[in-house]
C-alpha cells in the first residue's frame, strides 16, 4: 500500500512538472464558421504532435472586432503571443515596437526556412508580408479574386467566359434581357458592387493604381489618373449608359441565384454562398478575371503576425506553429476545407491536393492567377483610404458625383488623411 501511494504521489509530481512546463501561446483570429471549424483541427493537430505546446485559439469575432481590439491591446501592452492580422493593421502596429520581426527566425540554421521551403511561398504573399527588408508575418487565409457566370445562362446564350473586357461588355450585353416582356429588365448581364474592391478589379487591370509606393517607403496619390477614369467610367457606362450591369452594395450571391444578375466578380471565399444560392435553380462556374492592359488580380486574406513582449520559449513554441502553418500537407487540408489558396506551392505536389483537384478542377483557376496577382499597399493609412475610396465609388455609381467630380474628391481626401496621420 505505501509503495502504491508513492508511486500515486511521484506521478503526480511528474503531471504538475509536465503542465508547469507546458508552453501556452494565445492566437486570437477572426475565422468563424466552418473556416473556425477547420483551424481548430489544425490547432489541434499540432498540439497533439507538440505536448510541450498548448496553442490556445481564441475566435475574437469579425475583423473589425479583431482590429479594434488589437489596437486597444497594444496601448493596455495585453497582446496575445499571436495573431490573424491584415497587412495595414501591422503596418500601424510595428511603429509602436510590438511586432516581432520573423527574419531571425526564418534564417535560423536550426529552426528556419531551407532556400526550398521559403522559395515555395509564392511571390505577391511575400510582398504582403514585408516592410522593407524586413519580414514581420506569415501568409495566412488567402483568396483572390475570379468572375462568376451562369453556365445555364451563357449556354443558352452560346457564350463563353470572358477573357478580356471587350468580350465582358459584349456577354454582359448579350445576357441583358427583359424576359417577360413589360418592359423591365430580368436579367442583367454583369453586376457590381458599389465598393472600393469591385473599383480596384477594374482599375488594376487598367494598369492603375490608387497610391503609389516609393523606394524610400513614401507614397504618391494616383487615384486620380486616365487609367482610374476609364476603369470607372466604364463601369458607370455598364450601369447608366448601356443598362447591362446591375449594382448595389451588398454580397450579389443571392442575385445570383435566384438569375437576377449572369455574372458578377468576387472572392474565392464567396464559393460556398454561391453554391447555396444556385442549388437546384441553374449552374455556375468560376473564370480567371479578365484582363484589360494587364492582369491582375486582387489578392485578399490576412497573414500571420507575433507579437514581441511573450517570452523567449513562447517565441520559440510561436514561430514553430507558424511554420507548421505553412508545411504543405496543412496548406492543402486548409485549402481543402475553407477554399482558401495554398500559401505554398509545394502544397500543390501533395496527394491530397492532387485528388481534390481530380474531383474540383475549379480549385485551379484562382492557382492559374497567382502570379500575376497585385496586393494592396503595406501602408497604416490604408484602411482610411479604403474608406475613402469606397464613399467615392458608392457616390459615382450611384450618380451622386460624376467621375471626374469623385476622383478629385478622393485625391484630395487622401492626400488631407496622409498629411494628418503625418503630424
Amino acid at each position: 500500500m505505501k509503495k502504491l501511494f508513492v508511486l500515486f504521489v511521484l506521478v503526480m509530481v511528474l503531471s504538475s512538472f509536465s503542465l508547469a512546463e507546458k508552453i501556452n501561446i494565445e492566437f486570437w483570429h477572426a475565422m468563424g464558421g466552418g473556416h473556425g471549424e477547420a483551424l481548430n483541427e489544425i490547432v489541434n493537430f499540432f498540439n497533439e504532435a507538440n505536448p510541450d505546446i498548448k496553442v490556445e485559439p481564441i475566435y475574437v469575432g469579425n475583423y473589425g472586432a479583431l482590429q479594434q481590439k488589437l489596437l486597444a491591446s497594444a496601448e493596455a501592452g495585453t497582446l496575445p503571443a499571436l495573431s490573424q492580422a491584415y497587412g495595414n493593421w501591422t503596418a500601424k502596429l510595428i511603429p509602436r515596437g510590438v511586432v516581432q520581426e520573423l527574419d531571425s527566425f526564418i534564417n535560423d540554421p536550426e529552426i528556419g526556412f531551407t532556400e526550398e521551403q521559403w522559395d515555395a511561398i509564392w511571390k505577391p504573399f511575400k510582398e504582403m508580408i514585408t516592410w522593407g527588408d524586413t519580414t514581420y508575418a506569415v501568409p495566412f487565409n488567402k483568396s483572390t479574386y475570379v468572375l462568376y457566370y451562369n453556365t445555364d445562362a451563357f449556354n443558352e446564350y452560346g457564350l463563353s467566359a470572358p477573357k478580356d473586357m471587350e468580350e465582358l461588355f459584349f456577354d454582359a450585353m448579350m445576357l441583358t434581357e427583359d424576359i417577360d416582356g413589360d418592359g423591365e429588365i430580368d436579367q442583367y448581364g454583369m453586376s457590381f458592387r458599389t465598393t472600393i474592391d469591385h473599383f480596384v478589379v477594374f482599375l488594376r487591370a487598367n494598369g492603375g493604381k490608387i497610391l503609389k509606393i516609393n523606394p524610400d517607403g513614401s507614397y504618391n496619390v494616383t487615384i486620380n489618373s486616365p487609367e482610374a477614369e476609364e476603369a470607372l467610367q466604364f463601369m458607370y457606362d455598364m450601369i447608366h449608359e448601356y443598362e447591362i450591369a446591375y449594382t448595389q452594395g451588398g454580397y450579389l450571391d443571392g442575385l445570383f441565384g435566384d438569375g437576377k444578375i449572369a455574372m458578377f466578380v468576387e472572392t474565392i471565399a464567396s464559393k460556398p454562398y454561391v453554391e447555396r444560392a444556385c442549388v437546384g435553380k441553374h449552374g455556375w462556374a468560376w473564370a480567371p478575371l479578365p484582363k484589360w492592359e494587364v492582369q491582375a488580380p486582387p489578392f485578399a486574406g490576412t497573414d500571420l503576425i507575433m507579437f514581441s513582449d511573450i517570452s523567449a520559449e513562447q517565441k520559440q513554441a510561436a514561430w514553430k506553429f507558424m511554420k507548421y502553418l505553412l508545411s504543405p500537407e496543412i496548406q492543402a487540408y486548409w485549402s481543402i476545407q475553407t477554399g482558401y489558396m495554398p500559401a505554398v506551392k509545394t502544397a500543390l505536389e501533395t496527394p491530397q491536393w492532387k485528388e481534390y483537384v481530380k474531383q474540383n478542377p475549379d480549385a485551379e483557376v484562382p492557382i492559374s492567377q497567382i502570379e500575376y496577382g497585385s496586393v494592396d499597399p503595406n501602408v497604416g493609412v490604408w484602411n482610411e483610404v479604403r474608406n475613402i475610396v469606397g464613399q467615392m465609388v458608392g457616390d459615382v455609381l450611384n450618380q451622386k458625383r460624376t467621375v471626374k467630380e469623385g476622383l478629385a474628391w478622393a485625391e484630395q481626401e487622401i492626400k488631407r488623411e496622409i498629411e494628418a496621420q503625418a503630424q
